[in-house]
């Protein structure tokens, strides 16, 4: 797999004109995709990159989701990115690029690791009403000019500036986007819920495993990252506490409904370790499996 640590050689494998500054390069969509190759296998691309995509018309398929939208999308990559494309969609908007070393000397660097939506796959991209494509167009534009005009000279501050109202407009859209996907479709919440429901559905056998956040959010299509966002702008908690609460009031279930010892009990759910499941289980009730049995019998 081929690795891309500079602008330069990667600009050049995507047929590309040189980058406009040896640390970043800003795109004109609708100019530099038919360059691209039409075909790439898997590629690794160690630089940041943030794409704000316009003018789609119909359906847009990402991952096994399909979305409509009339207004522009963002998307936002991290290094270390694994892409690899079949065919080409031509878009209009900006791509903006750039290396790691950019931001050191820069206070944003310890910022934008705080933005967690740069590990947020293509299926989770910020969808943005026609006032926020408005407002982030135009600093995309004003970050082109700054490097199209001074080139090597383009004042990095001034960039870094523009950026960092980007990344702080870009936190607030998806913060709207969570609450309107909370109430606009099934609640995020209710459907980790059914998922832990049907892998807990049969108790007639031990399940294999504890569900985990990862194995969760790849059940829904996203991240999870993404998911932990959805979920805590919706209930205020954390996706691993929605799966411990759930978890635990399994095991209650058990030790109040059945004769079976705390160790089956355990074994039952998918713990493989009966102190661990103990620790686990006072850490979310409070008290200990033991405790609510003892209890149990007092009533």
């Amino acid at each position: 797999m081929k690795t891309f640590s500079d602008l330069t050689s990667y600009n050049k494998y995507l047929n590309l004109p040189s980058p406009l500054h040896p640390l970043m390069d800003s795109r004109v969509c609708k100019q530099a995709i038919p360059n691209f190759p039409q075909t790439s296998d898997e590629i690794q691309v160690n630089l940041f990159k943030i794409s704000l995509k316009k003018n789609f018309t119909g359906d847009i398929n990402y991952g096994q989701n399909k979305y409509y939208t009339e207004n522009g999308l963002m998307l936002f990559s991290e290094p270390g990115q694994v892409v690899s494309w079949d065919s080409l969609t031509f878009w209009d908007g900006y791509a903006f690029v750039f290396h790691p070393d950019l931001l050191k000397q820069n206070p944003i660097a310890g910022k934008i690791n705080q933005y967690k939506y740069f590990s947020y796959e293509i299926n989770d991209a910020l969808f943005m009403t026609a006032e926020e494509e408005e407002i982030i167009t135009w600093l995309f534009t004003r970050i082109h000019y700054e490097l199209l005009e001074n080139r090597e000279h383009a004042s990095i501050n001034i960039v870094l500036s523009l950026l960092n109202v980007v990344l702080s407009y870009s936190e607030a859209f998806y913060e709207r986007q969570y609450k309107d996907k909370a109430t606009k479709t099934v609640s995020i919440a209710e459907k980790v819920k059914h998922l832990m429901q049907k892998h807990y559905k049969d108790f007639s056998k031990p399940v294999a495993s504890i569900p985990t956040v990862s194995a969760v959010a790849e059940e829904l299509n996203l991240t999870p990252n993404y998911l932990t966002d959805m979920i805590r702008a919706e209930t205020g908690k954390s996706t691993i506490t929605i799966i411990q609460e759930f978890v635990v009031d399994q095991a209650e279930i058990l030790l109040l409904q059945t004769d079976m010892n705390i160790s089956d009990v355990a074994y039952q759910l998918g713990f493989t370790n009966l102190p661990y499941f103990s620790r686990f289980f006072k850490k979310i009730k409070g008290i200990s499996p033991s405790e609510v049995r003892s209890q149990a019998h007092k009533n």
